[in-house]
C-alpha cells in the first residue's frame, strides 16, 4: 500500500487523537482530516499534532481515503452512515468500538452501496479522556483487531492490515462474535474486577493501597458513560465471562480451605499470565 493521501477521524477524543497523531507520525497519510461535534476538540486535536485539519462538518471528508469513526459505541452506527454519505465511494472505512457484533450487523447491511466497511478495535487505550491524554506510544506492539465478515470487500481488509501494521500494532482477524467473546475476558471482564476490587475495599484500605491496587484504581477511574455503553451492548459474553471468574474464585477459596493446592494454582496463572509488551504468537492469522 502507497501512503494513504487523506485519512478521515469521526470524534478525536483520546483514540482518535491518539490515532491520528501516530498517522501524522508515522507517515501513513499524507493528511489527517477531523470531524467532531465540539469545535473545542477539533481545536486541541490540532494542537497535540493529531490533525492537518477538521471542523465540525462532515464534508471535510470528502477527499478522506480512509475514514475512522472513533466515537462511543451507541453512536458508531450513526455515525459511520453519515460518514458514508459525504465519503468517496470505494473508499474504506473502519471503527474502533470495543464491541462488534452489532456494529459490524447493522454496517454491513447499510454501507455495502457506497464505501468498504471493516469493523476494528484497536486494544489499547488509558483512563484518560480528550486529545490532549493522546499519546501514540499507546499502540504500540498492541493488537489491532479486525472483524471482517462473508460481506466485507478484501481490498479493506489489506488497507487496515497495513495501516495497523504502518501504526505498529498487531493485527489480528477475527470474526466479530469470536471478537466479543474474547474481548469480553480481556478488556471487559477486567475492568468490571477492578470496578468490584475498589468497591470491596474500606476507605482505610483504600488509603493504604499498593502498586497492584493503584493500578486497578487506574482502571476503575476509565470513564463510566463509555463502559455503560460497552456492558450494555456486550452483556452476554461478558455474563459468561463473569461466570468462569466465580468458578475460579470457588477454586481459590477452596485451596484456601485445603481443598485444592493452592501453589498449584498459583502458579497456573503465573505461567499463563501475559508480559506486557510482549508480541503476539500469531498477530497476522485468524483466530476462531
Amino acid at each position: 500500500m502507497d501512503r494513504l493521501e487523506c485519512v478521515g477521524i469521526v470524534g478525536v477524543g483520546l483514540i482518535g487523537a491518539t490515532v491520528g497523531m501516530a498517522l501524522r507520525q508515522r507517515a501513513v497519510a499524507g493528511q489527517v482530516v477531523g470531524v467532531d461535534i465540539d469545535a473545542q476538540a477539533i481545536a486541541a486535536a490540532r494542537e497535540v499534532g493529531a490533525l492537518d485539519a477538521g471542523g465540525t462538518d462532515l464534508s471535510v471528508l470528502r477527499a478522506a481515503d480512509l475514514v475512522i469513526v472513533a466515537v462511543p459505541p451507541d453512536g458508531v452506527v450513526g455515525a459511520a452512515v453519515q460518514a458514508a454519505a459525504h465519503m468517496k465511494r470505494e473508499s474504506v472505512l473502519t471503527d474502533v468500538a470495543s464491541t462488534k457484533a452489532e456494529i459490524v450487523r447493522a454496517l454491513d447491511d447499510r454501507l455495502a452501496a457506497r464505501v468498504h466497511y471493516i469493523g476494528g478495535h484497536p486494544m489499547a487505550g488509558s483512563e484518560g479522556r480528550g486529545a490532549r491524554m493522546a499519546d501514540p506510544a499507546l499502540l504500540l506492539g498492541r493488537p489491532f483487531l479486525l472483524t471482517p465478515t462473508e460481506h466485507t470487500d478484501p481490498a479493506a481488509v489489506s488497507v487496515m492490515t497495513e495501516v495497523a501494521e504502518r501504526l505498529g500494532m498487531l493485527p489480528v482477524l477475527l470474526s466479530p462474535d469470536d471478537h466479543d467473546d474474547l474481548v469480553a475476558q480481556v478488556s471487559h471482564l477486567p475492568y468490571l474486577l477492578a470496578v468490584a476490587a475498589v468497591g470491596a475495599a474500606t476507605d482505610r484500605a483504600i488509603g493504604i493501597g499498593g502498586p497492584a491496587f493503584s493500578g486497578l484504581g487506574r482502571v476503575a477511574r476509565s470513564p463510566v458513560a463509555l463502559w455503560v455503553q460497552i456492558c450494555r451492548s456486550n452483556r452476554a459474553a461478558i455474563k459468561r465471562s463473569l461466570g468462569q471468574f466465580r468458578r475460579e474464585l470457588d477454586r481459590l477459596e477452596r485451596a484456601l480451605d485445603g481443598e485444592e493446592a493452592l501453589e498449584t494454582l498459583l502458579q497456573r496463572s503465573r505461567r499463563r499470565a501475559p508480559v506486557d509488551g510482549a508480541p503476539l504468537d500469531k498477530p497476522h492469522e485468524s483466530v476462531t
